[in-house]
Order: C-alpha cells, then sequence, then structure tokens
C-alpha cells in the first residue's frame, strides 16, 4: 500500500466515530452504499452457502449489508485501527492483511470481491499480485470495483481495461468516469 493512504486510513480508524461511511471514506462521496452492496451480490451471484472475502474491508461499510447474504464472509485490511471498528461494531471475522498476500488456502472461498481499494495501492505490480491472489484464493466469482482511469488526486492509481488479461468490464456504480471488472468461473 502506498504509505500516504496507509496514513490517512490509519487516521480514519482512529477517529472517534461509529459511522461506517465516514470510517471507510463514503462521507465525502454521493454514493449509495446499500445499492452498492446489492449490485456487488448480483454481480458475484452470491448465494446463502457461499464462503465470501472481501479485499480492502475497512470499518465494514459494504459488510454490513452483505453478511446476511451468505454463509461466510470474512474480510481483510492492512489498517488495523479499521479491522479492531469493523469488529467493535459489526463482529464480523475480519483480518489485518495485505491485498498481495492473502493468508488463506488455495480454492477457500467461494467468491470474493474488491470495491473501492485498487486505487490505493502503491503500484499496478502491487495491484496484479492482489488480483492474482484474489484469483488464487477464490473457486468461483471475484469482482474488483471503482477502478478510475483518471482522478482529481495525484495519489490514486489509475487504471484501464487494458491493464486486466481477462473479465467482464462494467460502468462504475456511483463515478460513471470509473469501472468494474468481474471475472466469472
Amino acid at each position: 500500500m502506498c504509505e500516504y493512504w496507509k496514513e490517512v486510513w490509519n487516521r480514519k480508524g482512529k477517529a472517534d466515530t461509529d459511522d461506517l461511511n465516514e470510517l471507510d471514506g463514503y462521507n465525502t462521496v454521493v454514493a449509495d452504499i446499500q445499492y452498492i452492496a446489492n449490485s456487488i451480490i448480483g454481480e458475484l451471484e452470491i448465494k446463502s452457502t457461499d464462503r465470501v472475502l472481501e479485499v480492502g474491508c475497512g470499518a465494514g461499510a459494504l459488510a454490513q449489508y452483505l453478511t446476511s447474504y451468505c454463509k461466510e464472509y470474512i474480510g481483510i485490511d492492512y489498517t488495523k485501527s479499521l479491522v479492531d471498528k469493523h469488529i467493535k461494531i459489526l463482529q464480523n471475522s475480519v483480518l489485518v492483511a495485505e491485498a498481495n498476500d492473502i493468508p488463506f488456502k488455495d480454492n477457500y472461498f467461494d467468491k470474493s470481491f474488491s470495491y473501492s481499494v485498487f486505487h490505493y495501492f502503491q503500484d499496478k505490480e502491487y495491484a496484479k499480485k492482489a488480483f492474482d491472489e484474489m484469483k488464487r484464493v477464490t473457486i468461483g466469482n471475484i469482482y474488483v470495483g471503482d477502478l478510475p482511469p483518471l482522478s482529481h488526486r495525484k495519489e490514486h492509481l489509475l487504471f484501464s481495461a487494458n491493464d486486466f488479461d481477462d473479465g467482464i468490464i462494467s460502468g462504475g456504480l456511483y463515478n460513471p468516469i470509473r469501472f468494474n471488472l468481474t471475472f466469472k468461473r
């Protein structure tokens, strides 16, 4: 992860609030988090028997709407302060871990996703390794959402559809400039 963003997210996790939108940075954008969660559920075709991994789970803004749809939800995030908030507020099973080194065995999850996270990575090599790790630990569909081809922030990592070898590209869920990638198995 980019050191700049590590500091930002660590500071957010230490904030004196339980507002999941604020903790996960959605309070600064016009995004319907429940709509985004429902879109991810539909795109991944999440079933009640699925074990689902969220890479970059933060404090759980999306998880709050996902956990009732699957058999087991597990989240990972590199920010200990946000993981602590996630556990305190939602009591979900979440771990501190880097996206490029997911601490689970091959094919452990039925589905996995990462939303509004990849643009905080340090470089495209890290992003590729994170996507490869998601493929390694997931039997079924994978979703990577909210990828920016351009941004108002110089600290954001930018992407194009050509950065991904395979998958279905779709339009952004709240920002029409951004795009999503679904890898179907």
